[in-house]
Formats: structure tokens, sequence, C-alpha cells
């Protein structure tokens, strides 16, 4: 039998010189449920949702709609294969998002109870044990999910063993989007998604052991912002250095224009610039599927900034 080559969307993207800003998704609040690998091939499967969890999912699509503030699900296998279901759910706030950890006596087949309880009847927490979550470093969630796509499945697995070797709190994860930026992970508390990371340079972003401009090109953006104004974000990262995350940063975008607001100790500052689109890349979406469709590219113009000198937040 003759076997057939997969080209990988990854490997095409980094061929390409594709820059991955402006692709992190756009989320107020994430909730991770500890599944089983098995597990996650449930919940991706729709035609055989229960009538109550496809409820569940209706409901959150009403939220969205509503609020126009997205959520992110994040599927991640615990430390312990069967263990009872837990949920880790993070809210947006200064510096990113807080973290806050729940379990339960629930088996994890009750995923949609986690996904409700977490996102959309929070009252209803008051039902599981509110575990106190680490008080410092980060949680790396590596897509590792090679059964939806190839590329996560050769370059994830890999880049989750190597953190978690290095003794990071890293997390076997499910797909959460991004193929062809394999191995991508969604960093937490901080919101930042990272693309095409190689097990040593995950761990030195883990550990800050390189500085923001050193890896500017890996990094897709901050969750906590819309796409053109995780352009600007960045630019302010590599200017300010790590301290940046502790800000708390938000942005409005009308058109091409960004104007984002940083505050740190009650001091805030404003940064305007145009966001407009480069020449689009044409890239499979997946390796699986060879069709190509064009890519966004940014394109950051001139920053004005509001109160001028000094460029320095304080305290940063």
């Amino acid at each position: 039998m003759t076997r057939t080559s997969v080209t990988l969307c990854a490997d095409e993207s980094r061929a390409a010189g594709e820059d991955p800003i402006g692709t992190a998704p756009h989320w107020a609040e994430v909730t991770v449920l500890e599944l089983d690998v098995p597990v996650w091939a449930q919940l991706r499967s729709v035609d055989t949702w229960t009538p109550a969890q496809s409820a569940v999912f209706a409901a959150l699509r009403g939220k969205v709609e509503a609020s126009g503030a997205g959520f992110g699900l994040l599927m991640s296998a615990p430390l312990s294969p069967g263990a009872p279901l837990r949920a880790r759910h993070y809210v947006r706030g200064p510096g990113g998002y807080r973290r806050q950890d729940y379990a339960s006596d629930l088996p994890q087949t009750e995923w949609a109870r986690g996904l409700h309880d977490t996102l959309i009847e929070p009252a209803r927490l008051r039902d599981w044990e509110a575990v106190p979550a680490p008080e410092r470093g980060a949680d790396l969630h590596v897509c590792t999910h090679g059964t939806v796509d190839a590329a996560c499945g050769r370059y994830g697995v890999p880049v989750h063993a190597a953190l978690r070797e290095a003794g990071e709190r890293a997390w076997r994860t499910g797909h959460f989007g991004g193929h062809r930026f394999a191995a991508t992970a969604v960093e937490l508390p901080s919101g930042l998604l990272w693309a095409h990371l190689t097990p040593a340079l995950a761990v030195q972003v883990a550990r800050r052991e390189v500085s923001p401009a050193e890896v500017a090109g890996h990094l897709r953006g901050f969750a906590g912002l819309s796409a053109r104004a995780q352009v600007l974000d960045r630019a302010l990262l590599v200017q300010h250095g790590w301290d940046w995350l502790t800000a708390q940063r938000d942005a409005e975008v009308d058109g091409d224009l960004v104007t984002l607001t940083a505050t740190v100790a009650g001091h805030t500052r404003t940064y305007c610039a145009a966001v407009t689109d480069a020449e689009p890349l044409l890239l499979p979406g997946s390796s699986h599927k060879p069709d190509r469709a064009p890519v966004r590219q940014y394109v950051l113009g001139e920053m004005e900034i509001h109160p001028a000198a000094p460029q320095a937040l304080p305290l940063l």
C-alpha cells in the first residue's frame, strides 16, 4: 500500500511568512473543561448531542448575540484520567483574565453542566466546590488534537511534552482554531495566543526568557481585544516589554482606526493608530483540505499617544 503524504498547513504558513497577529479569537471569558481525550470527540459531535446539551449552546449563542462578547471553550485532558468533571473559569479583567477553579462529583459526560454553570447561570456554581487557583505562573493550553488536523498532532505533542518536562503548567488541549499555526497555544491568564511554537521556544516564552520583540512574529494576539486592536497591542507589548501585560487594555475600532486605552495604577494613556489591510496570502485552511483562501495580513500605521511623552506608563 502506498501511503499518501500530507502537506501540513502549518508548514505552508511558515513557508509563506504569514504574520499571525490579529488571529486570536476575542473572548470576554473562557471556560476550560477537564475532559479525557475520548470525550473531546463527544463534545464536538453535534449530531449526538442530547436536547439539553443543544439547549446550552443555543443559550450561549443568544448570550453572544445580545452582548457582542465572545466566549472561549477549551477542552484539556485532566492530570488524572477518568477524574470527575472540573472547570477552570477565566473572566476578563486587569492584566488579562482572572481564574477561578471549580471541582464537582459529576462525571465528565456532564460537560454541558460545566458550560451552563460558568457561562450562563453562574449562581449555580454554589453547587460546585471552589478551589483556590495558583497565584503565580501561566497555564499553557497546547492544541494536540491531531484527529482534527495532523499539524496539531505533529507539532503540538512535543511542545506540550517539553513544557511538562520543564515543570511548566501545560495542558494537552483540544482544537480551538488555527491549525496552520501549530504548534499553537492559549496562554492564560495573560490571554495571549501563540503560533508556530517549538519545544525550546515554548519553554522560553513560558519563563519570559525572551523579549517580546524576539517572539513578536509568533504572537497571534491578546484575546481580550478584537483583531485590529491586537495589532496595535502587540506593538505596545514590544515597546514596553512584558510588564505591558499588567495594564488594563481596552480598545475601540472605527473602520481602520484603533484607539487603545491602557491603565496602570490609576494612570491612563491612549494610543491611536490606523491598522490597514496588507496584501492577503493564499493558504489552505487545514492540512486535509488543499483548497486555498485569502488570509488577512495587517499594516500598522504611525502611532499617536495621548497625553504625549513620557512614553512609559507609571510602573512599566
